[in-house]
């Protein structure tokens, strides 16, 4: 216990004298998490690990009761003001989100004993028996994304996730567990657009519509650092603050869902992605088939 105990200590020691300036004081304690204890690396930050059989919302953060919502004072205001029912820091040249993963709506898939049940809609019907439980998701996003010119990464790629939702939860791609078809999987979804996947990874093909109804509004991130709205646009009011719904199919948008406007949170033109409907899915999605920029880390 003592070899142990002495271990940790130097660990410690090592850690706090040899990492770069750059990096927070929460990484050291992430790693001295893990190497003590080797629980999940989320729990320390993400609060209480909820039981979905037991959840209850918090009124106060609008997120699950005993989850940590905390956005750091140096993240940009856009994603400080918007992100919720996750930590978010800043680490180097990387943004930092660990989120249990835990939906703030109601779902079917809390399971009929939780207070946080509610039936499919009409038409609906069950993925088998996928129950929504808590994860441990890490995401390091690059703060300061860029095109990636050629060669670009696709979002089938084996990622635990491709983004983050403004309410801390999994986006993934546009493409089904085999041998289903999206368009098929679909008939899964809860009343917000969302289900868990057979190790309970709650997350959104779709809009998510406790967030966004076929508007403009902010719905999250994806892992190669640019923003994600809803179906429609709406430029930045320095051009007028108008509202169009771009598209694929109308060459407003390009394959993989994004162009290049400013936005409310954006005075100057910045690429983005859009919920629009997509060739490969046959249903509307929040991402094409290829990431625009260099994507980050996601890890479970």
């Amino acid at each position: 216990m003592l070899a142990t105990t002495s271990l940790l200590v130097l660990f410690v020691l090592l850690l706090t004298n040899c990492k770069p300036k750059s990096d927070s004081d929460e990484d050291t304690l992430l790693l001295l998490a893990v190497a003590a204890s080797r629980i999940c690396a989320n729990s320390a930050y993400t609060g209480t690990t909820v039981v979905a059989s037991t959840a209850t919302l918090d009124t106060n953060t609008d997120c699950i009761t005993g989850m940590t919502s905390s956005m750091s004072a140096d993240l940009p205001a856009w994603i400080r003001n918007n992100f919720k029912c996750a930590v978010g820091s800043v680490s180097g040249t990387n943004y930092v989100f660990r989120s249990q993963n835990i939906p703030n709506n109601k779902s079917y898939y809390f399971g009929t004993t939780s207070p946080r049940y509610e039936a499919l809609g009409s038409g609906q019907k069950a993925a088998g028996t996928n129950q929504i439980s808590s994860q441990c998701l890490v995401y390091t996003i690059p703060s300061s994304p860029s095109e990636k010119l050629t060669n670009k990464t696709g979002t089938q790629s084996g990622y635990a996730s491709v983004g983050i939702t403004v309410n801390g939860l999994a986006i993934f791609n546009n493409a089904a567990a085999a041998p289903d078809t999206l368009s098929t999987e679909a008939q899964t979804f809860d009343q917000y657009n969302g289900h868990p996947q057979n190790s309970g990874v709650y997350h959104h093909h779709s809009q998510p519509l406790n967030v966004s109804n076929n508007n403009s509004n902010l719905i999250g991130m994806l892992i190669d650092g640019y923003a994600v709205y809803g179906r429609d646009c709406t430029v930045n009011a320095v051009d007028g603050g108008g509202t169009t719904t771009p598209t694929i199919a109308g060459s407003q948008l390009d394959a993989n869902h994004g162009h290049t406007t400013s936005t409310v949170h954006f005075s100057t033109a910045t690429y983005h992605y859009h919920y629009s409907q997509d060739p490969t899915a046959g249903i509307p999605t929040l991402i094409g088939s290829y990431f625009h920029g260099t994507p980050g880390t996601v890890s479970n």
